[in-house]
């Protein structure tokens, strides 16, 4: 499938591109969507695949130049790159603004809790505190827990309040 992907975006005209150039964190950065109709090859095996994104991404930043590419499948029926572009971002944004606090600041990864309700349990509450220290303007989740690990009235104060 990678292969297929990889090679219609290598030998194929994209249908749409969507160009968008930024400076973020310090970073100047360079995204082209190009998106693509798949071939009738790789539709018999994946009969609901109505296009190919391929996601190509040039930044600078203090480390160097870096050059990545991405591909991606959907089954949305659209000619619009940008449209693609900003789903995802917008995956992206969930994964390193909720997954990755939770996997890196919470070490969700690392629980014990592997049976019953418990890993649930536990992911509930991590959630929950998450979604009170934003509530409550804490933009760092590290600096927030560390915060209200040694001033627990202070957090049992926000929680009574909501």
């Amino acid at each position: 499938m990678f292969k297929a992907v990889q090679q219609i975006a290598q030998t194929s005209q994209p249908i749409n591109q969507f160009n968008q150039i930024k400076r973020t964190r310090g970073r100047n950065e360079r995204r082209l969507v190009s998106l693509y109709l798949p071939t009738k090859a790789i539709s018999q095996d994946w009969p609901k695949l109505n296009r190919v994104i391929y996601v190509e991404r040039i930044f600078s930043s203090r480390n160097g130049y870096h050059h990545t590419h991405s591909f991606y499948i959907s089954s949305l029926l659209s000619n619009d790159a940008k449209l693609f572009a900003s789903g995802i971002r917008g995956h992206w944004s969930i994964e390193n603004n909720l997954h990755w606090v939770k996997d890196v600041i919470l070490k969700e990864d690392t629980t014990q809790h592997k049976k019953g309700y418990a890993a649930k349990n536990m992911s509930i509450l991590r959630n929950i505190a998450i979604n009170v220290f934003r509530e409550n303007d804490y933009s760092s989740t590290k600096h927030a827990t560390l915060f209200f690990a040694s001033n627990v009235k202070e957090l049992l104060k926000i929680i009574l309040r909501t």
